[in-house]
């Protein structure tokens, strides 16, 4: 059988839909020279052998205070699948599963089923607890374990159904009352990622709760509908708005309203020259576009995605290059990549996760802008099946010969 996955497979795809595979191809190598091989010694490096679990980044590694998280584990295995190191979890040797299922394990409360960590306590915010939940669950499908106790969204399913009460449960997700209360005290207008952000976070809790419906109607209220957007602002900050939100309506399986009216102002700004402040300006709007193939094909609107496809084709020079741009900005001599232009962000979603002010890549970063960017740039293309990936057999057996060898220097020197 042919591989699609190359790049004469992905010329000719896009010649057979009737544009130039040679030149799009050399757009798309031209966005590949920024990925590096030395990324897999800088990904391998930040692997912590003792407890199972991958640092955020090199000074999150090397100072005391900071420890693995399992948001930072989860971004790890999932650029190894989408660099194309591995094609599931199970490639990896058996040592390492055991420990990455160990870790992630020692991390659930038996009280409440949540995910928590030594570094950061219980004193969390609803975003950052919410966001570990579905880390947790991601690594569960990965590695195909279970819990020791039941998590939080099977005792949030269990309060949905009036079986139990769970008083540990946050208040405003055991009422539709409550939780519409608690959607007032966001603002939707002057700071609307901040607010998509973080009910978005709790997307798969809002579902296991059964509240849904009340969710999505709350947030079609506030929408600028003539925008098809959420919140006063323009350019990147009215689409990384949109990307929370839209994420959020993909998570209950709802269809987004008035996408049609937010599709232009997307391209748009992929290609503008406004300077992209964090890693996720540009990766937010391509995202954005899978998003809104996902609520047009809950309404069977499949004319609608083919049109934007042909769009984006018309113009894939211009989306390319700049994304290929404004991605080298936060690029770094070890192949990473970090979340501002010239430094790190010290903390993810409240919570410490490296040192202030320090110019270095990040996991969060790496995986945003090498996977992440590819990923939802194949898929705004109806691509995906297209891909061609970023490492392969010899870089794989790097990676773990790096990390063979740091635990047996580790074990040498205790």
């Amino acid at each position: 059988m042919e591989n699609k996955k190359t790049w004469d497979g992905l010329s000719r795809a896009v010649d057979a839909l009737g544009f130039s595979g040679e030149e799009f191809v050399s757009d798309m190598k031209e966005l590949y020279s920024l990925y590096t091989p030395n990324v897999v010694d800088w990904l391998a490096g930040i692997y912590d052998s003792a407890s199972g679990g991958f640092y955020y980044s090199n000074s999150a590694r090397d100072n005391a205070q900071f420890l693995p998280d399992i948001e930072s584990t989860n971004q790890a295995t999932n650029y190894l699948l989408s660099s194309g190191l591995v094609k599931n979890c199970d490639e990896l040797p058996e040592f390492m599963k055991a420990k990455i299922i160990a870790f992630c394990k020692s991390l659930q409360s038996p009280e409440d089923g949540y995910i928590y960590h030594p570094q950061w306590g219980k004193d969390i915010t609803d975003h950052r607890r919410g966001r570990d939940l579905m880390w947790a669950e991601s690594m569960r499908k990965k590695f195909r374990f279970d819990f020791d106790y039941p998590t939080a969204l099977e005792r949030l399913g269990k309060v949905a159904e009036k079986r139990e009460v769970q008083t540990e449960m946050p208040s405003h997700l055991t009422s539709p009352e409550r939780l519409i209360k608690y959607l007032d005290s966001y603002d939707w207008q002057d700071d609307a990622y901040f607010s998509g952000n973080a009910i978005a976070a709790q997307g798969i809790q809002i579902k296991a709760a059964g509240l849904s419906e009340t969710v999505a109607a709350y947030l079609e209220s506030v929408q600028d509908k003539k925008r098809g957007m959420w919140g006063k602002k323009e350019g990147y900050a009215s689409i990384n708005a949109y990307l929370k939100v839209s994420a959020l309506y993909d998570k209950l399986g709802i269809a987004i309203p008035n996408t049609d009216r937010a599709i232009g102002s997307i391209i748009d700004c992929i290609t503008s020259e406004e300077v992209c402040q964090s890693v996720c300006w540009q990766y937010n709007a391509w995202f954005s576009i899978y998003n809104i193939y996902n609520s047009m094909r809950k309404l069977g609107e499949l004319d609608g995605i083919e049109k934007i496809r042909k769009t984006l084709l018309k113009r894939s020079k211009a989306t390319l290059r700049a994304t290929r741009d404004k991605v080298a900005t936060f690029k770094k001599s070890d192949g990473s990549f970090s979340y501002k232009p010239h430094r790190t962000s010290p903390t993810a979603q409240g919570a410490p996760v490296a040192l202030p002010d320090t110019n270095e890549g990040d996991m969060n970063a790496t995986v945003i802008c090498t996977g992440g960017i590819l990923e939802n740039v194949y898929r705004a293309f109806g691509l995906s099946e297209y891909e061609v990936p970023l490492f392969g057999k010899e870089e794989f057996e790097r990676f773990i010969s790096i990390i063979k060898s740091n635990e047996e220097r580790k074990e040498k020197s205790e």
